[in-house]
């Protein structure tokens, strides 16, 4: 039987000599574009885990402020844990109680959180507790208003 198919062995291989690497070439573009979408994920995943962490932090920072003033009700409503974010923890004195916790809970403040403030104000039984961190190019405040 004679074949008469215009394609012999020899013939396909000649006419597909380039088109497997053209297609290798693709397919690498299409991976290298993949891990690259991959990178900035992965980036963005990094960055938004960050700010969860400090927001963690101050929720926790904040709770633990309202503890100590409850635990310290008198002084805490006649306004002797009120400070300014101006205020750095180095600057509080260690005379009382109060003193003591709100200087060790500045410092904490300073430490756990980026260019960390904090603010604490009385006002007939409501306080207000704020504290501000940088975080991505800006200043981030987080404020809690409770009543003792």
């Amino acid at each position: 039987m004679v074949h008469n198919s215009p394609t012999i062995p020899g013939a396909r291989k000649a006419r597909q000599r380039g088109a497997s690497m053209i297609e290798l070439l693709v397919s690498l573009l299409i991976f290298a574009f993949g891990m690259l979408g991959l990178v900035g994920l992965q980036n963005r995943t990094l960055a938004f885990g960050q700010i969860s962490l400090y927001r963690s932090q101050a929720t926790a920072l904040t709770d633990d402020i309202l503890d100590r003033m409850r635990a310290d009700r008198g002084n805490a409503k006649s306004g002797n844990w009120n400070s300014a974010d101006t205020v750095a923890s180095a600057s509080i004195g260690t005379a009382t109680l109060a003193q003591r916790d709100l200087k060790d809970w500045k410092n904490q403040v300073e430490t756990l959180l980026p260019e960390g403030k904090a603010s604490v104000a009385v006002n007939a039984g409501t306080v207000t507790v704020t504290i501000t961190w940088f975080e991505r190019d800006q200043t981030t405040p987080f404020t809690t208003v409770t009543g003792l």
